[in-house]
């Protein structure tokens, strides 16, 4: 095998392994949920106008976020981790989107037909539908 054989074999086991690991990362399904891809690489929407919006949702998505009990529980931060909406489960971001019973209102009307889909843009208006951001000014 010559060497840009050999190269192209290297990166393809690493590219398998890491996209092995990914699929078998837990905290991974946070992200393959919100994403609808199992592809580890998402591109984020450019066109945003402010970089809070695109910050928020990006911490919502991987489970970082200080709208969720059970982060800022986890940080030491809240005294619990049970969602203050429906007092029912853990705050987790694929419970306050997708499982939450206080809001399932918002999600029939953010994603009619329940066909939930990854658009960022949703999502935030979602988080304002539930009163868990307010809708800044300049948003079209």
């Amino acid at each position: 095998m010559d060497f840009t054989s050999a190269c192209a074999a290297i990166k393809r086991h690493q590219q398998s392994v890491a996209d092995d690991r990914y699929l078998s990362d837990p905290h991974a399904r946070v992200h393959r949920v919100f994403t609808g891809s199992a592809a580890r690489f998402q591109r984020w929407q450019r066109d945003w106008n402010r970089g809070d919006q695109c910050a928020m949702v990006a911490q919502l998505r991987t489970g970082h976020s200080p709208l969720l009990a059970g982060y800022l529980h986890r940080i030491g931060r809240w005294d619990s981790a049970t969602c203050p909406y429906c007092n029912g489960a853990d705050e987790t971001a694929e419970h306050l989107v997708l499982h939450c019973s206080a809001h399932e209102q918002a999600r029939r009307d953010i994603w009619p037909g329940g066909q939930f889909n990854t658009d960022p843009r949703r999502l935030w208006d979602f988080l304002e539908r539930i009163g868990a951001v307010t809708r800044p000014p300049d948003w079209e």
